[in-house]
């Protein structure tokens, strides 16, 4: 029998006939505990493309912010890039700028942006021990909060 995460586990309440109730319940059965059953192939996969989107898009957050605390043009790129995940309305990224990335940074935005769209779990400061404080350091390193308000 499968083991259940609870935080992964939706309730479903149905409505079945009477008559239909053993019928209903085997089916259940099948779609919880056959592996090799297409439904389950799906799941497992899906599942499985979840986790490595969060693995990758973790290592690309992490790599992708020391890159945004040196003094590179692509560094600026990035930390703008970082700045708009963390509050796009107050830090509204040009999609252009990726252009100015090498293939690597770029793969990295993308794997992050990735994660954040689809399997956003958390804001990519919480990643970080203190990280609001060390977002706001970044910013004004590079001086986008006097940017973004005149």
């Amino acid at each position: 029998m499968n083991t259940f995460d609870p935080q992964q586990v939706l309730k479903i309440t149905v409505d079945v006939p009477a008559d239909k109730q053993e019928q209903f319940h085997r089916l259940w059965e099948r779609i919880l505990n056959d592996e090799a059953d297409p439904f389950n192939l799906q799941v497992h996969a899906a599942q499985k493309l979840r986790e490595d989107i969060k693995a990758e898009g973790g290592a690309a957050l992490k790599r992708l912010y020391v890159i945004a605390n040196g003094d590179t043009g692509q560094s600026g790129v990035v930390a703008r890039f970082l700045a708009g995940l963390y509050n796009g309305t107050r830090f509204q990224f040009d999609l252009t700028d990726f252009r100015r990335l090498d293939d690597a940074l770029f793969e990295d935005c993308m794997a992050l942006l990735r994660m954040d769209a689809r399997h956003c779990v958390q804001e990519v400061h919480e990643y970080f021990e203190d990280g609001g404080r060390k977002w706001e350091q970044m910013i004004s390193d590079w001086s986008m909060d006097k940017k973004s308000t005149g």
